[in-house]
C-alpha cells in the first residue's frame, strides 16, 4: 500500500504527498463486530516523511531565497478583521477594566537597589507577613523565620500614588509560587555568604553586614544565627529550584510548595491594604550593611 501511494503521488508537490500518505495512516479503519477504530501511528508517518524526503531529493532545487522584514511594533499598519474584532473585543474590554482596578495608594515611588532598596524591603516584608497567615491557616507548626526575594525578580518599580492590578502584572511577570524551605543553621550562613556576595537581595526577618563578599553577623529574627538550630525560608519556587544563581538553594531536601502565587498573593494584599485605608510606607533600615 505505501509504494502504490507513492508511485501514485510523483507528480503532487512535496507536501501534498505528505498529507496524503499522513491522512491515510491516521485514518485506518478496522472493523471488528462492526465497531469502527481509528488507529494513529506517529512513527510510520515519521518514517514516511523520511521515505517521500530521500526519494524527492533528486529533483529539488532551490532556485530563489527571499524575505520581507515586518516590523511588529507601533508603527505597523494593519486594518484590524472585524470579525476577529468582534470576537476578542469583550475579553480586552474585560483585561483593560481589571488592569485599571485601583489596589492602594503608594506615598512614595518604590525602586529597587542593593544592598537594600525600598522596594525589596517592602516585598520581603509583605511576603514573611502572608508566610505567617499561610501557616497559620495550612501549616501551624511551622514558623517562618525569613523571607527572601531576588532583586531581579523585580522588574520594575512600585509607583508613588496609585497602585494598580497592572502594576503587579509588571513588577512580577512570571507565573512563580511560594515555597517554604527548612534550612540547616550551616546552610543559612551559606546563603547568607552567597548574598552578600551578590551585594544583597530582598530580605526580611534577617539583618548582615557585608565584608569581602562574605555575611558579617547575621541575625536572625534580631538573634544572632545559630549553626546548630534550623530555620524555615519563604522564597519563590524559581528561586528555591536555583533559578537566578541560587543552586545553592536547590539541594534543600525539606520543602513545602504551597501552591500560591507570588503575584496573586501580592495583588490580594494591597487590595486589603486599600480596603483598610492603609497607605504604603516603607523606609531602609540597615538590614543589610556595608561592614567595611
Amino acid at each position: 500500500m505505501l509504494f502504490r501511494i507513492l508511485s501514485n503521488q510523483k507528480q503532487k508537490s512535496f507536501y501534498n504527498t505528505y498529507y496524503s500518505i499522513h491522512t491515510v495512516l491516521i485514518m485506518q479503519v478496522t472493523n471488528n463486530r462492526n465497531r469502527i477504530y481509528f488507529r494513529y501511528k506517529p512513527a510510520i508517518a515519521i518514517l514516511v516523511l523520511i521515505v517521500v524526503i530521500l526519494s524527492g531529493c533528486h529533483s529539488m532545487r532551490m532556485s530563489k531565497v527571499s524575505f520581507t522584514n515586518i516590523r511588529i511594533d507601533s508603527t505597523l499598519n494593519i486594518t484590524p478583521d472585524p470579525k476577529i474584532e468582534s470576537v476578542i473585543l469583550p475579553y480586552r474590554t474585560k483585561l483593560m477594566n481589571d488592569m485599571e482596578q485601583v489596589l492602594c495608594i503608594s506615598n512614595v515611588p518604590l525602586f529597587g537597589g542593593r544592598p537594600e532598596s525600598l522596594l525589596t524591603n517592602f516585598c520581603a516584608d509583605l511576603i514573611l507577613q502572608e508566610a505567617d497567615s499561610i501557616c497559620l491557616k495550612r501549616y501551624p507548626d511551622i514558623h517562618v523565620s525569613v523571607s527572601m526575594v531576588n532583586r531581579g525578580g523585580l522588574r520594575v518599580p512600585i509607583p508613588k500614588g496609585e497602585v494598580k492590578v497592572q502594576n503587579m502584572f509588571e513588577l512580577m511577570p512570571f507565573e512563580n509560587e511560594i515555597v517554604f524551605l527548612k534550612m540547616s543553621g550551616v546552610e543559612m550562613r551559606h546563603f547568607i555568604d552567597h548574598m552578600a556576595a551578590r551585594g544583597g537581595e530582598g530580605v526580611s526577618g534577617m539583618r548582615f553586614g557585608i565584608r569581602d563578599d562574605k555575611g558579617i553577623d547575621p541575625e536572625i529574627q534580631g538573634k544572632p544565627l545559630d549553626d546548630t538550630k534550623s530555620y524555615w525560608l519563604v522564597t519563590s519556587d524559581y528561586i528555591a529550584n536555583g533559578g537566578d544563581g541560587f543552586e545553592i538553594l536547590s539541594t534543600v531536601k525539606e520543602r513545602i510548595a504551597t501552591g500560591v502565587k507570588f503575584r496573586d498573593m501580592f495583588i490580594d494584599h494591597l487590595r486589603t491594604m486599600g480596603k483598610k485605608g492603609i497607605k504604603i510606607e516603607v523606609k531602609t533600615d540597615g538590614r543589610i550593611y556595608d561592614a567595611k
